[in-house]
């Protein structure tokens, strides 16, 4: 099965690159933009509205097209490495802004299906 061709846009992932300052606060930079096609749907349904709750309206789905493989990396996070690109959650998503600006979506769940299913939330 794949997914309908009318649907996917082009959308950009930055992956997320912790930081300090000078006086030990700790903040999140991102790093350089890499492009993907996807299908991106509002969030909803009885599960993520319990879930959720108020925040549902901040809340969207993000399919993702390609395939795609599980790493695990040192600190024990889950990376899903597509072929120019590596997703894990916390990471940025340009979804209505350039992608040479900051994301405008953070990465809050990620569910490993036929394709990868994003949950994203507004920043």
């Amino acid at each position: 099965m794949r997914l309908k061709r009318s649907r996917l846009k082009q959308y950009s992932h930055r992956r997320a690159i912790p930081k300090k300052d000078q006086e030990g606060s700790s903040y999140i930079e991102y790093g350089q933009p890499s492009s993907f096609e996807a299908e991106v749907w509002p969030g909803g349904g009885k599960l993520q509205a319990e879930m959720y709750g108020q925040r549902i309206s901040n809340i969207k789905n993000v399919r993702i097209d390609g395939n795609y493989e599980l790493l695990i990396s040192n600190e024990g996070k889950e990376l899903y490495q597509f072929a120019d690109m590596t997703v894990c959650e916390g990471d940025g998503i340009c979804l209505y802004v350039p992608q040479d600006h900051e994301p405008d979506y953070r990465i809050i769940a990620i569910r490993p299906y036929r394709y990868l299913t994003l949950e994203v939330e507004k920043l």
